[in-house]
């Protein structure tokens, strides 16, 4: 399964470091991280999980680039995207919330399951057809 994690599901793993192992650890999975996630974790004040989850992500996650979005886009990790792309269809139904429009966008076009918390963003989700699951059922899912 391809695998990007909402931030909020990142509070769980920090939270749970046999979860952060099992993670690690399945090798079914694939993971995708963008600069948006990079620079929330990034903003994490207790050094050792920020450092921690950093380091994990650079190790199992690949790079992904978000839509070209001026103010938020960094040079090097977004792209022009494409008239059918779902970025300014979420953005209207995020209500300006850019970088859960942005996280999606990459998401649909790198086929990944979106694993968050927020039930809000995750029916926005679905309705462009972007799969999602709780992070409660994904690591259920990695564990059986």
């Amino acid at each position: 399964m391809r695998i990007m994690f909402d931030t909020n599901a990142f509070d769980k793993i920090l939270n749970s470091s046999d979860d952060l192992e099992i993670i690690t650890a399945c090798g079914e999975n694939e993971y995708f991280i963008t600069s948006i996630q990079e620079e929330e974790l990034g903003g994490i004040p207790d050094d050792y999980k920020r450092r921690t989850l950093l380091s994990v992500c650079k190790k199992v996650a690949q790079k992904t680039p978000t839509p070209a979005i001026v103010g938020y886009s960094k040079i090097g990790d977004c792209m022009l995207i494409d008239a059918d792309d779902v970025y300014s269809d979420l953005l209207l139904e995020t209500h300006s919330n850019v970088k859960d429009a942005m996280l999606g966008s990459a998401a649909k076009r790198e086929k990944c399951t979106v694993v968050t918390n927020d039930k809000r963003f995750s029916k926005r989700l679905k309705q462009y057809q972007i799969p999602t699951m709780e992070y409660e059922e994904f690591i259920k899912s990695i564990k059986a």
